[in-house]
């Protein structure tokens, strides 16, 4: 397993533009155990497979479970892959919460990826109302077990994203030491299902990520990176939280 994944998560925004300029200004270093992953939109895949440096790896925020057919506004697995792309983001609660997205679809989209070889970021999270009533672990755990098996945890790659609902786009960050916690009994979930297995999957944490807290988080023992929304769309930024990563990986 690398020990960190650095993940973009621009959501709706972006343009041709904003693609070039964002890429002319990336940190080309390439650190084997800090991974940086790119999630566009969907219209920008293109563009993104042609600017973006090699140490970029592709993602997408977005997958159908069927294959092919009269879905309109859809794109599926094969369509991803020709756009070579290697991650997915799953389950993100966006999706969830905008667009009625149940565990059961979470799970019917999360293994159209891995049949097709696509690594899949499924995210997981609690509301601060399910925080607040002591339903963190409860809710987490059901979003886990709706999805991953033993089967998917000894033949498939993918990463975890913990993004506590109520600190995403809204400045609040879960402390570290609340965001570990969290990480800690996300990998006891995963032991439970194959503890020969479990350890090869990396956890990381989305919620407000930047450069000011990210030292921080990523200094936690069980935190591997973070999915980054906001603080993504600024190349500077960015670059600083990957070599916040790169620092910690190196000392």
């Amino acid at each position: 397993m690398n020990k960190y994944f650095i993940s973009a998560n621009w959501k709706m925004n972006g343009s041709k533009e904003f693609t070039r300029n964002f890429f002319a200004s990336m940190n080309k270093d390439n650190d084997e155990d800090v991974k940086m992953i790119v999630c566009p939109a969907d219209c920008y895949l293109s563009e993104v497979d042609k600017l973006a440096p090699k140490n970029i790896i592709k993602g997408a925020q977005n997958i159908s479970f069927n294959s092919d057919g009269a879905y309109t506004g859809e794109v599926s697995a094969s369509m991803l892959k020709d756009l070579n792309v290697e991650y997915v983001i799953i389950g993100h609660s966006e999706r969830r919460e905008y667009h009625s997205e149940s565990n059961e679809m979470v799970a019917k989209k999360f293994n159209s990826a891995v049949l097709h070889n696509l690594k899949p970021i499924l995210c997981v999270g609690e509301s601060l109302k399910q925080r607040q009533n002591d339903e963190t672990f409860s809710h987490i755990e059901k979003q886990i077990l709706s999805v991953i098996n033993k089967d998917i945890l000894s033949k498939h790659s993918f990463i975890i994203a913990y993004e506590p609902i109520w600190a995403i786009g809204t400045g609040e960050t879960a402390t570290p030491e609340t965001a570990n916690e969290v990480h800690i009994f996300i990998q006891q979930t995963l032991d439970k299902i194959d503890s020969m297995k479990s350890n090869k999957i990396a956890i990381i944490y989305g919620g407000s990520v930047n450069s000011n807290n990210a030292y921080n988080l990523f200094k936690m023992s069980h935190i591997n990176g973070a999915l980054i929304g906001g603080a993504s769309l600024d190349t500077r930024e960015f670059n600083k939280i990957y070599n916040i990563a790169k620092e910690i990986n190196n000392e």
